[in-house]
């Protein structure tokens, strides 16, 4: 949901409101598709070049550390579905993400806060790898947060105003320093996480009077999902504000106010004002909304127990009682009861072209109310991924904007054969569409229906979630028997976690334009990540590399020159690849992990088209891991953070543009480094392979003759002035 101003306004008297607190020795339930967000926000990575998953996944490895470190158990939630009411605030903040991405590039991206395309999938990578429990909600994970928060007795971790409301302990992220260090508690050294920590209490406190069960009403005459903030202009117009040394805008004097005139109310007391301040036809609506959002923040049971093993699935006689309001006209203060509302006639809710339904209804979605049991099962267990959810129960899919070039059309439409068939088995092929929700060319949304056009014939007649392991392995590969017939005998020879990547670019070639320099960028990529690494360790600083290994290369240098050649063997084992081969291609390569010099020194350098290319790949790399999750994982799923560092391949890919031969120029470049060159070299071979077998073909290059043509046309044009005065003169 959120507060707006709620945390600016808590922030700005952190010694009144926030206590310094040591995390250390408990449970902790985390909001993780926030700690995703501010983990992100907090390293300085290259979102231009489409994501450096390989940075961000060695941050979050170190942020779970430390709080293993201080033997802090963490418990992670994400969101699933967005519910009805919250359609409006998607389609908001779509919009302001497409304006953010296409005024990304080297320049702005510190400033513009864009999220690469599988960022939350490498974040749920570490989870997997580290043994970090985590679950994913079947709508908003806020309630289960904070039910699941006071079941533990623990606080949560997150950045969001709505844990001011909740009334549990909360850490806001901010506040968090991720570092640990050594301190002595009661005679005994321990390591702790150093925060600030908020309690109900201590705003209660500031606030004589204040009762807790207010805080709630509190953000609903804010604004929240529930309820617009101008359904309650005529209150905030006759709201007598509180003046302040501080000097503080019209929300956080608003706040404040609040805060003061609660004090002395009761929440019966506090309603019937409000209500009092309305029209009698609308009281009961808003008294409805009202009740709605106050019973949000007051959920007791937590499903999300069963899922992490901390209790068995709770009976129905133990969920939620919520709490009924119900005031009669003559309980509510109408003293000052006037017809001149202004903009009260909106409507309570937040109904608009995009959302059809108001936001009342709908607004206790569950997995008992507007999901089957078993859809909520798969979710939970991971069996669906969470960007398909709204396709189930919206039909709708929203595109996520990426670094790309906005003159050119949305880079994930290359993939929406794909979801179209993701769409299909979740719903049993029973829908003519689904609407995809692009961007347009000038930064704004549009719907697109994908219809049957896209379709292909339905597999088993098996209803989806009575489908076994097998038969969900045989809807992948007849998806790729009807729209793109694979060479299995050399997609089945690579290694077990790149045939989903060579799937995807095969994918990508049979629907993009893609320059064979970008394949081979990607395949260089993933040797890098998955085997180079795995041998030096995960330097990034070139010169601190080529410094502490500079006697060790020189004299590797020496050594005399060994071919890599396949032609007696292919070598796939990435486990046979020599250290010393790979100290000689880090030495070369680290570099490119860094932004080039020449986009530094000439920023509109910088190739919007390359990027785009490249988005247009992460689309389908994305659609095909989640259609393989979706079918009982026939290929062991891609492991981002081990094949995609955005700023490595944008590189990679400059160098390699000129190269009518990309592996002759490879083999040249890494010189010396004879395994990882064979290695390399054998992955070509495969892709080649497969292109012939495929009658699959990459293109030229033609970016850089843009300038040219538009000289030639130039040209044409002055030799056809030219051309013309002359034929009328006479000499």
């Amino acid at each position: 949901m959120g507060v707006r101003g709620l945390t600016t306004y808590i922030n700005s008297n952190q010694d009144i409101f926030l206590r310094r607190h040591y995390l250390h020795d408990c449970n902790l339930v985390i909001d993780g598709h926030s700690l995703c967000s501010q983990l992100y926000r907090s390293l300085n990575c290259f979102s231009a070049f489409g994501g450096d998953y390989d940075k961000f996944a060695s941050y979050i490895r170190t942020f779970f550390k430390s709080l293993r470190k201080c033997n802090v158990n963490p418990y992670v939630l994400f969101d699933g579905s967005y519910e009805m009411r919250k359609l409006k605030t998607a389609y908001n903040r779509l919009r302001s993400k497409i304006n953010g991405a296409s005024r990304l590039d080297p320049v702005t991206q510190s400033s513009l806060q864009i999220f690469p395309l599988l960022l939350r999938d490498v974040f749920k990578e570490v989870l997997i790898e580290m043994m970090v429990p985590y679950t994913t909600c079947e709508f908003e994970a806020d309630d289960e947060i904070a039910a699941m928060a006071r079941y533990l007795n623990c606080p949560v971790l997150s950045y969001d105003s709505d844990f001011f409301i909740y009334n549990v302990l909360y850490i806001p992220f901010n506040t968090l320093e991720i570092k640990p260090k050594q301190i002595v508690l009661n005679n005994v050294k321990v390591h702790v996480m150093e925060c600030r920590i908020f309690k109900v209490e201590y705003l209660a406190a500031n606030f004589g009077g204040l009762k807790e069960e207010l805080l709630p009403l509190l953000a609903t005459l804010l604004g929240n999902d529930f309820v617009e903030k101008r359904v309650f202009n005529k209150f905030f117009s006759q709201l007598k504000l509180q003046k302040s040394r501080i000097k503080r805008n019209e929300q956080q004097r608003n706040i404040h106010s609040l805060f003061k005139w609660l004090q002395d109310e009761s929440l019966d007391s506090a309603i019937s004002k409000i209500l009092g301040r309305l029209k009698k036809e609308r009281r009961n609506k808003v008294l409805t909304t009202i009740t709605k959002s106050i019973n949000g923040y007051h959920r007791t049971h937590c499903l999300s127990l069963k899922y992490f093993n901390l209790c068995k699935e709770e009976p129905l006689d133990s969920l939620d009682t919520n709490i009924q309001i119900t005031l009669n006209d003559n309980e509510i203060d109408s003293s000052e009861e006037t017809d001149n509302e202004e903009s009260d006639d909106s409507s309570s809710t937040s109904s608009t072209k995009e959302n059809t339904d108001s936001d009342v209804q709908n607004s206790n979605n569950n997995h008992i109310n507007g999901m089957p049991e078993w859809l909520a099962e798969y979710i939970r267990l991971n069996k669906v991924p969470r960007f398909y959810i709204n396709l189930y129960t919206h039909q709708l899919y929203f595109s996520s904007p990426q670094a790309e070039d906005y003159s050119d059309e949305d880079a994930s439409l290359c993939a929406l054969p794909i979801l179209r068939y993701v769409f299909d088995i979740l719903t049993d092929f029973s829908h003519e569409h689904f609407v995809y929700v692009s961007r347009e060319n000038n930064s704004n949304y549009k719907r697109l229906l994908v219809d049957k056009e896209y379709s292909i014939s339905r597999f088993i007649e098996t209803p989806f979630n009575e489908l076994n392991n097998e038969q969900l392995k045989k809807y992948f590969y007849h998806f790729l028997e009807q729209k793109m017939p694979l060479d299995y005998e050399a997609i089945e020879l690579l290694p077990h976690n790149f045939q989903l990547y060579m799937i995807s670019i095969l994918w990508w070639i049979r629907s993009c334009s893609v320059p064979l320099a970008h394949v081979h960028s990607l395949i260089l990529t993933y040797v890098f990540l998955d085997a180079i690494d795995e041998k030096i360790g995960k330097f990034r600083g070139h010169n601190f590399f080529n410094n502490k290994h500079s006697k060790k290369i020189e004299e590797l240098k020496k050594r005399p020159f060994v071919p890599a050649s396949i032609d007696e063997e292919l070598f796939l084992n990435k486990h046979k690849i020599q250290y010393e081969d790979c100290l000689i291609a880090g030495s070369v390569l680290l570099k490119h992990f860094e932004i080039d010099d020449s986009i530094r020194k000439r920023p509109k350098s910088y190739d919007v088209k390359k990027i785009h290319s490249f988005a247009q790949f992460q689309s389908c790399l994305l659609q095909f891991n989640g259609l393989n999750n979706l079918c009982g994982d026939p290929f062991r799923s891609t492991n981002y953070s081990k094949c995609y560092n955005g700023t490595f391949i944008y590189n990679i890919a400059l160098k390699l543009e000129n190269q009518d031969d990309p592996i002759h120029f490879i083999e040249q470049y890494l010189k010396g480094a004879t395994s990882v060159l064979t290695f390399y070299k054998s992955l070509c071979h495969l892709f080649k392979k497969c292109l012939t077998t495929m009658n699959l073909s990459t293109v030229k290059w033609s970016y850089r003759k843009r300038r040219s043509r538009r000289k030639k046309k130039e040209d044409e044009d002055t030799k056809f002035i030219v051309e013309g005065f002359e034929s009328h003169v006479v000499i």
